[in-house]
């Protein structure tokens, strides 16, 4: 498996958690804090964090070129700032995707001629949770000067590959209310 880059989308403004996800405990750590772990555990030296000033030794911050514009803008700043030609994308609301899931994820898309590998679970797909590859940056900046900025567009354009995750889509979806954040204490 060829070296990967990852980002942490860290951009949002948690409005109806109500407080930033990513400081957001769970078993004595951030969300933030498990999600870099992850990445450290399965290989990643290069880990980016978008949206948000967090500091660690094992990772940069990526600021967005283009703000304001969601997800595909944060996206599109890591394809732009990765030493490697793969990016894993994920959010700061998952600390409960396994390591081993994100190296199937990795894998799946090694094995697939693809440009993007996303996460589905039910049916549905989690675009926020994938493997995108550097050589869609200039897509991403058409799309995102086009204003047709959302990560679903990037994807209606290119196509992808889906890997399926058989667990709680919470998982790899992570949790975007406070109801949703106390439900994970049953993955204690």
């Amino acid at each position: 498996m060829t070296g990967y880059s990852a980002v942490i989308l860290a951009g949002g403004k948690s409005s109806r958690m109500g407080q930033k996800k990513a400081t957001l405990q769970y078993r004595g750590k951030s969300f933030i804090e498990i999600i870099i772990d992850k990445l450290s555990d399965v290989g990643i030296d290069d880990i980016m964090v978008s949206g948000y000033e967090y500091v660690d030794d094992r990772c940069k911050l990526v600021s967005d070129i283009y703000l304001n514009k969601g997800p595909l803008a944060g996206i599109h700043a890591a394809l732009q700032a990765s030493v490697n030609e793969s990016v894993l994308v994920i959010t700061e609301d998952a600390p409960l995707v396994s390591a081993s899931f994100i190296r199937e994820l990795m894998e799946a898309h090694s094995r697939n001629d693809s440009r993007i590998t996303v996460a589905a679970c039910g049916g549905r797909m989690q675009q926020l949770l994938g493997v995108y590859d550097k050589e869609l940056a200039p897509i991403c900046e058409e799309l995102l000067g086009e204003g047709r900025a959302t990560v679903k567009s990037l994807i209606e354009r290119v196509g992808c590959e889906k890997l399926t995750f058989d667990g709680d889509e919470i998982i790899i979806r992570g949790c975007n209310t406070p109801e949703e954040y106390n439900a994970l204490s049953k993955y204690i």
